[in-house]
């Protein structure tokens, strides 16, 4: 027999997202195994799916439902989205920037988590469900009703299609020197269907999270806590060997790789075939570009050393290794490194002076950074510069 107060929680849920107009689903880590139930929920409530950066493979970034990712890496039509919805579904998820959630009062949220402990932990709820993603939707679809007021999830379509168009211009951006976004977005439409993506910490995390779409089929993942640097590597070691029939891809910045390069001989001793793409701009990007646009300071200590050879290093650990610092030519190197066997390093030279801006910056951000810019930074003028022709290229 069903127990009461399983069924009572259910249709209160169900009840306050049946009442919601301009419903949003946040899905994360939790969600993973729950992604035909989040479509199908989705369509019912004409919700649009906003993705925490750990749950990036619960939905394929070509389903119509989702908005792609959210907070400082995130996408534009999902911060709007949650910004102006007035109900909130949270599905294994606990994203922890508060400033991106609805205001406190704006929406009625309800929360599916597996952990009581985290029900309501970063925003509040109205009702909680404990349990598992994908059993709690299954019990909780038939009890929804089809939202008939579809202009929410449309309007979050049609920006979705506008910012896709974006992200495509920055990834064939044929400048000199590189842009991180080109090594990304080729990267991305080379993948195997089944392939197995491990990120690291840094504004590598932007290229990874905005210019490497998801396909159905492929996981990708990276550290839940912030700045937790170098488990790129290790972490495309270890899918290897749980799933040694499976493409498995480390897609880290030069900072997080140097701690622990050394693994490439392991790679190496266990003839392990992954493929590490090393993004190069000689910098502690994250770091530096904290310190520039969030606290308006100047670049300080953040200087990597120029002259490690990350393709030589592989080689002589008994790798390939490969080297790109031509927009033009990093398909076709990218083609010849995944297509080499055994363990590859590709070593992509780019634009040390790219920022991972916000989708949407602030006046705030904007002012901390022009503070910075004229605090003394380092290559002020070649930042300020690299700025400017990034967005005019963009209005283009």
């Amino acid at each position: 027999m069903e127990r009461p107060s399983i069924s009572i929680g259910l249709r209160s849920a169900a009840a306050i997202l049946n009442s919601g107009k301009k419903i949003a689903i946040l899905a994360g880590q939790g969600a993973l195994d729950a992604g035909d139930e989040l479509e199908h929920t989705a369509e019912k409530l004409g919700a649009p799916v906003i993705k925490a950066l750990l749950g990036k493979s619960a939905l394929p970034d070509d389903s119509p439902y989702t908005t792609g990712s959210i907070g400082l890496l995130g996408t534009k039509p999902s911060e709007e989205a949650l910004e102006s919805c007035d109900t909130l579904l949270i599905v294994g998820s606990s994203f922890p920037y508060i400033e991106f959630y609805p205001k406190p009062g704006q929406a009625r949220a309800v929360q599916i988590e597996l952990d009581p402990a985290r029900i309501g932990l970063r925003y509040p709820i109205q009702a909680g469900l404990v349990g598992d993603s994908k059993k709690t939707l299954q019990a909780l679809l038939p009890l929804l009703k089809r939202n008939e007021n579809r202009s929410f999830l449309a309007e979050a379509q049609a920006g979705m299609r506008d910012w896709w168009k974006l992200m495509e211009k920055r990834g064939t951006a044929r400048t000199s020197p590189m842009k991180p976004q080109v090594v990304a977005w080729e990267l991305g439409k080379r993948l195997a269907s089944n392939a197995m993506v491990s990120c690291d910490s840094g504004t590598i995390a932007t290229w990874f999270a905005r210019q490497i779409p998801v396909k159905r089929g492929q996981h990708h993942t990276l550290s839940g806590n912030l700045a937790t640097m170098a488990c790129g590597l290790p972490y495309a070691i270890a899918a290897q060997v749980a799933y040694p029939d499976r493409q498995s891809i480390a897609f880290v910045g030069d900072g997080g790789f140097t701690m622990l390069m050394g693994e490439i001989a392991t790679a190496v001793k266990y003839r392990l075939p992954i493929k590490v793409v090393v993004i190069k701009n000689n910098s502690l990007g994250q770091i530096k570009w904290e310190q520039l646009v969030f606290l308006g300071n100047p670049e300080y200590a953040c200087d990597l050393n120029p002259n490690i050879d990350f393709a030589a290093f592989a080689r002589a650990c008994g790798a390939s290794g490969f080297t790109i610092e031509d927009a033009q030519d990093c398909g076709r190197i990218l083609d010849e490194a995944l297509n080499t066997p055994g363990p590859v390093v590709i070593e992509a030279v780019v634009d040390p002076n790219e920022p991972p801006m916000p989708a949407k910056v602030t006046g705030q951000q904007a002012l901390k950074f022009a503070e910075s810019l004229a605090r003394g930074t380092k290559d002020a003028g070649k930042i300020a510069k690299t700025v400017f022709a990034d967005k005019i290229r963009e209005l283009v």
